[in-house]
């Protein structure tokens, strides 16, 4: 008899939720939608408002007692210390060539992955490209400085062509920084781009090389117009992760080209209150990307709606 009243109410339940999930879309909606959004609020939106309130404190933590008050100096006190506005500037150049730079190395890799290697080796060809990203990011850094060293593997092998002025300066400058962050983003380009590239008809392409088309006509016609939405997810995801890069510019770059997120990380170690003016720069950066980000998918889809393929 108890084992019949628990079915009972387990079924009862059961049928209430069918009922509720059946009497709108919009419930259905919400109903599958909830758990999401609860998580997006609590690991995302929750943290990132409490930095912004945070940002114009005059001094936090509070000690016991102690009421604080807000203000907007640490706001302010970023636009008087050229420091930290060069430093800002320079991680946007920055991660813009950076996004640049792994486009036009990724692409024709997307390409070749989705159009041109044999249909029963594209998963294979996509999974030895991805493996390596299954290793973390300081592993991957490291490796890198062990490739870029004096001793390391390039200047061995330049070393062995009796090239001249071996070792070369490889490490702690623009040019490791630059190797090592395009190479940790190229997935970040790469999956959108395959994606966006495998949907185009092979149909089309063949029509275009029978009509006369030569291959710079047909990228510039076809392929490129067709895969925008791919190009423009892809720079937004690498520019968004590059931009706020901590880890391999700290390991990989030099003290001339300290990015923005390293002189955030250095404010919250400091001693003292220091974490009211390290989210004050957290929140322009923020901000600052997202406008950045934001003008750009605006330009891109205003080109890809005057586009004539």
């Amino acid at each position: 008899m108890t084992r019949f009243l628990v079915y009972s109410r387990r079924f009862a339940l059961y049928r209430g939720f069918n009922t509720l999930y059946m009497t709108s879309p919009a419930t259905r909606f919400l109903m599958v939608a909830l758990l999401p959004l609860v998580w997006i609020l609590l690991a995302n939106v929750a943290p990132l408002a409490q930095m912004v309130e945070i940002s114009f404190r005059d001094t936090y933590p509070l000690q016991p007692g102690e009421e604080g008050s807000y203000s907007l100096q640490h706001y302010a006190g970023f636009f008087e210390k050229p420091l930290y506005f060069r430093a800002f500037l320079r991680s946007f150049v920055f991660a813009t060539l950076v996004t640049f730079a792994t486009l036009v190395v990724v692409f024709p890799v997307a390409f070749y992955i989705s159009k041109a290697a044999p249909k029963s080796q594209r998963a294979r060809l996509l999974l030895l490209v991805v493996a390596p990203f299954w290793v973390s990011e300081i592993i991957r850094s490291f490796a890198w400085i062990v490739m870029l060293a004096n001793r390391g593997a390039v200047n061995s092998f330049f070393g062995w062509f009796g090239m001249p002025g071996v070792p070369y300066e490889l490490l702690y400058n623009n040019f490791s920084l630059s190797i090592g962050v395009i190479y940790l983003a190229s997935l970040y380009m790469l999956l959108p781009l395959y994606s966006a590239i495998e949907r185009i008809d092979d149909n089309l392409l063949e029509a275009a090389a029978n009509l006369g088309a030569s291959t710079r006509r047909r990228i510039t016609r076809i392929i490129l117009p067709l895969s925008l939405p791919g190009i423009v997810a892809g720079c937004t995801l690498v520019f968004l992760l590059t931009v706020g890069l901590f880890a391999m510019p700290v390991l990989l770059g030099g003290p001339s080209n300290t990015l923005f997120p390293a002189i955030i990380a250095q404010i919250f170690h400091k001693a003292g209150a220091s974490w009211p003016q390290g989210s004050a720069y957290s929140i322009l950066l923020t901000i600052a990307a997202l406008i950045y980000v934001g003008l750009f998918i605006a330009l891109a889809g205003r080109r890809g709606r005057g586009a004539k393929p």
